[in-house]
């Protein structure tokens, strides 16, 4: 084995023109890392605005910048200080953030972020679970407390998020109400939506009945509208930038509202991968593409609409 693995780069912030096909040195493990052999990768809206410099205030990163958080291979090499996984053992990851990314062939990660991929499951499947899943379990249950028979509005329920957020909420016994177009409307349905609200042709803050909880994962308008369908009491959870009337929104309505930014968690990584494995949890695949620089650009591109349904998947 060589020391060099194909990987694809930004070596500045910018257009997906940025995106760039090299050699770089195999990722070096400590003692409480798994070294993955990556098979499949997920592409999230994170990874572009990484690329277009949106986070470099919060991640400070040195070029050249590996992105992507989301992957799932085989594991290559094991820490010392490592329990419970062994080489050869096919995994799901959702790494924490860093210039050394999943957008490569081999990707370090820390044991305690990764989980056993089920044997029922496809790699492909199994890349798209780790960012997307966590970020709708921490929006829904850590910050959002949402219990057996409240009502939870999901905004954009057909996108990677929303679909996990729809199969979650479903299962512990929630009224589910989503946002999406009408031709999403029995995708949607059939992960779990009770009520579908076609946003091209209803304003849902005029159509929705009163929610407990609101999961905004598109900010801007649409956060500031969620303040109208929920009761008093109730709570907003955003996964996006925090428009700034949300102080005085919250004030005037009585609704609490929280701005989360997901990271990986060995038990809820390991909770999605089992319902995923036990057919109580599905991956929906948008578009699957062979792993190249010029694939990478078009998935941005694609991710960059934010009309993708489902997930986005790279495959080496």
């Amino acid at each position: 084995m060589t020391d060099r693995m194909n990987a694809v780069v930004i070596n500045d912030y910018g257009d997906k023109e940025q995106l760039t096909e090299t050699q770089m040195p195999i990722p070096s493990i400590n003692d409480d890392q798994l070294l993955v052999k990556v098979v499949s990768i997920g592409v999230n809206p994170i990874d572009w605005k990484t690329r277009k410099g949106l986070r470099k205030e919060r991640y400070p990163f040195d070029f050249p910048i590996i992105l992507g958080q989301e992957m799932a291979g085989v594991v290559s090499k094991i820490g010392a200080h490592v329990t419970g996984f062994k080489v050869g053992d096919a995994v799901i990851g959702y790494g924490t953030p860093s210039n050394r990314g999943t957008y490569a062939e081999f990707y370090a990660i820390d044991a305690d972020q990764a989980a056993h991929k089920p044997i029922t499951v496809s790699f492909q499947e199994a890349a798209g679970l780790g960012l997307a899943g966590t970020t709708a379990w921490q929006a829904l249950f850590d910050a959002g407390h949402l219990k057996v028979g409240q009502t939870i509005l999901i905004l954009a329920g057909s996108g990677g998020v929303g679909s996990m957020a729809i199969q979650l909420a479903k299962q512990i016994g929630a009224h589910v109400i989503t946002t999406t177009s009408a031709a999403n409307d029995k995708y949607v349905r059939g992960l779990g939506a009770d009520k579908v609200i076609d946003y091209k042709t209803q304003n849902f803050a005029k159509v929705s009945p009163e929610v407990d909880l609101v999961f905004d994962t598109l900010g801007g308008q649409n956060q500031l509208d969620a303040f109208k369908v929920v009761k008093p009491g109730g709570r907003i959870i955003s996964i996006v930038e925090t428009t700034d009337q949300v102080e005085e929104l919250s004030q005037k309505y009585g609704v609490s509202f929280e701005k989360i930014n997901a990271h990986p968690d060995k038990d809820v990584i390991t909770a999605l991968s089992n319902k995923l494995g036990a057919g109580k949890l599905k991956v929906p695949i948008a578009t699957q593409l062979k792993f190249n620089a010029e694939n990478v650009r078009e998935m941005h591109k694609l991710s960059e609409t934010g009309h993708i349904v489902g997930k986005l998947i790279l495959n080496i």
